[in-house]
């Protein structure tokens, strides 16, 4: 399963999929999507669920906290998203 980590900022989130790049985890940086963006469009982190733990410890190392993460839940037609943090 997969989640999507909301940082303050698109560039936050760019900076930090880089960062774990260079510690060899391959992520992937999206478009928010709209219904738990907070203040119009956005990028997120999107990442398999078994690392939150490192991406939460991580992403407070460098400064870059994350605001909220959502666990991805496929549906039919369109995603569900559950907040996990």
């Amino acid at each position: 399963m997969e989640c999507l980590a909301i940082f303050d900022s698109g560039n936050y989130a760019f900076n930090f999929c880089s960062i774990m790049e260079k510690k060899g985890y391959v992520f992937e940086v999206v478009s928010t999507p709209c219904q738990i963006a907070k203040s119009g469009c956005g990028y997120s982190l999107k990442f398999p669920i078994e690392y939150k733990d490192l991406v939460i410890k991580t992403a407070d190392e460098y400064k870059m906290p994350v605001r909220e993460i959502y666990k991805i839940i496929p549906l039919f037609s369109k995603n569900k998203y559950e907040k996990i943090y």
